[in-house]
């Protein structure tokens, strides 16, 4: 009997065999989601600085709104009033060198924008996941062998079948 118990048991795990390969890459990626979530860690530590230098420059820029006005005012002088294009340039000087700065860094943010899109991308390669997960969790309890737990949890006791037309 026993003989007999283990030859079936080994016969089920014959059909099992096949997902062998399955369970073995979903346990590394299970090990390389480790250094990925260090990654997204460090990543949203290193964005908290930078979003209160942007909450600076903000208000920053809010103030330059009254400066932007003054030098459109002061371009308009030193067109008729010579020693004025040398502040005019220097205004000018000033709001290029903030615009240069900000394009850069809103350019160094490119690289996280698209590891970002990246792993939208991975996490959406994983959306099969849940429904795969159910359906295995469902055809497992109709194998259980108290029919009434399966239809006690809104499953029938009997495996999916196809439906055949003729």
């Amino acid at each position: 009997m026993d003989q007999q118990n283990d030859q079936l048991a080994q016969a089920v795990a014959k059909v099992f065999e096949q997902t062998q390969t399955f369970q073995d890459k979903f346990a590394e990626l299970t090990r390389m989601f480790g250094p990925i979530e260090r990654i997204g860690q460090a990543a949203a530590r290193s964005l908290e600085p930078l979003r209160g230098f942007e909450q600076q420059l903000v208000q920053l820029a809010h103030s330059f709104e009254p400066m932007r006005a003054f030098r459109i005012q002061l371009a308009q002088l030193a067109q008729t009033f010579e020693p004025m294009k040398g502040l005019h340039e220097q205004f000018a000087q000033f709001s290029e060198a903030f615009q240069i700065h900000l394009d850069r860094l809103a350019g160094s943010l490119q690289p996280a924008k698209e590891f970002q899109l990246e792993l939208l991308e991975l996490a959406r390669a994983f959306d099969p996941v849940a429904d795969l997960q159910a359906e295995f969790t469902r055809l497992a309890d109709t194998f259980k062998g108290n029919p009434a737990t399966a239809n006690a949890n809104g499953n029938d006791a009997r495996p999916a079948q196809a439906s055949v037309q003729h």
